[in-house]
């Protein structure tokens, strides 16, 4: 894979089943040819991260998904750390990108033009969370103890400081009661263990090989109350490139449903981790997972959207309806 670095309450889920899917589920019986025009863009560079989130996309690859859509997807490791401002018009550094809802988001209300394609990871108790030192644990008993003291995260504007503000919030707290302090994923469990921080924000498989390497624990989850089934993560693309090629955005969204109801399948998942995203069979199969939707409602995108604006991540509200991409199905 490429390398790119980048420059700088009625029952939840009572709601949504009643919601309309946007984008259509992709048939499973993979025996079955597809009928859609030929992609435009067979070869589509994809911007990915080295997260759990992104395993369908694999599976994608590795099963046979893409090709049956007439995609041959080239995939662009964008990387972990900092605000991520990735070019996506014609000739930039990918045509679709995977991220946080919360970088997508901010790359829109910072001008760029961009189109929702679908969803990508929803988190699940114990799959995103403030992690300490074992040798901490008797000095922070509670979230309370947390003030005055710094956290590490990969991005001082990202989906590690929504969360933890929330939680904060419903301790009492207020974002300013910490100092948060940005590091690699990749160095968060280091950092926890030196005592440069207190405690540090991470997803999967971060968390499981902190806890299996560096011996932290779980502090916090950030992924219950009322941030429990959060929206983590997605994928867009410019609208530009969405107008130019319709039948590859279409191929993109039917693989990627089809590829997501087959990531239910947790075996797979395991299996595509070690290969695409440097995670140890071990923590593959330790490792707590979220949840991959197989729709694409704006609703729980526009959860994020509008959290973001309350703790004033946005100045002004993003409508994601009116971002989804919409791409009629062939005649």
């Amino acid at each position: 894979m490429e390398t790119v670095r980048q420059t700088s309450t009625l029952s939840r889920r009572t709601l949504l089943a009643g919601m309309g899917a946007f984008a259509l589920s992709a048939c499973t019986d993979s025996s079955k040819s597809p009928t859609n025009p030929t992609p435009e863009v067979p070869e589509i560079r994809l911007g990915v991260l080295e997260v759990t989130d992104t395993a369908p996309l694999f599976v994608a690859q590795r099963e046979g998904i893409f090709a049956k859509y007439g995609l041959n997807p080239k995939f662009v490791t964008m990387e972990l750390t900092g605000d991520q401002r990735p070019d996506l018009e014609q000739g930039g550094q990918a045509d679709v990108t995977f991220d946080s809802w919360v970088t997508i988001f901010l790359n829109i209300t910072d001008g760029a033009d961009w189109v929702v394609l679908g969803e990508a990871y929803q988190a699940a108790p114990r799959t995103t969370g403030l992690v300490i030192a074992q040798s901490g644990i008797n000095r922070l008993r509670s979230v309370a103890d947390l003030k005055g003291k710094p956290i590490g995260v990969n991005n001082l504007r990202g989906l590690g400081v929504l969360l933890t503000n929330s939680l904060l919030r419903t301790n009492g707290m207020v974002a300013t009661d910490v100092n948060y302090v940005e590091r690699p994923f990749d160095q968060l469990a280091q950092a926890v263990s030196s005592g440069d921080v207190a405690a540090a924000w991470m997803v999967e498989p971060y968390m499981t090989r902190s806890q299996l390497e560096t011996k932290c624990v779980l502090f916090a989850d950030t992924a219950v109350g009322p941030t429990a089934d959060f929206p983590q993560s997605g994928y867009a693309c410019a609208r530009s490139f969405a107008r130019r090629n319709p039948n590859t955005v279409r191929a993109f969204q039917l693989a990627l449903a089809e590829a997501q109801q087959r990531a239910l399948d947790r075996s797979l998942v395991e299996e595509v981790l070690p290969e695409y995203i440097k995670v140890s069979k071990n923590v593959a199969q330790l490792m707590n997972l979220g949840a991959y939707p197989s729709t694409t409602l704006a609703i729980r995108p526009q959860r994020v959207a509008d959290l973001m604006l309350e703790q004033q991540f946005l100045k002004t509200r993003i409508d994601v309806t009116s971002r989804m991409a919409s791409v009629n199905p062939p005649s």
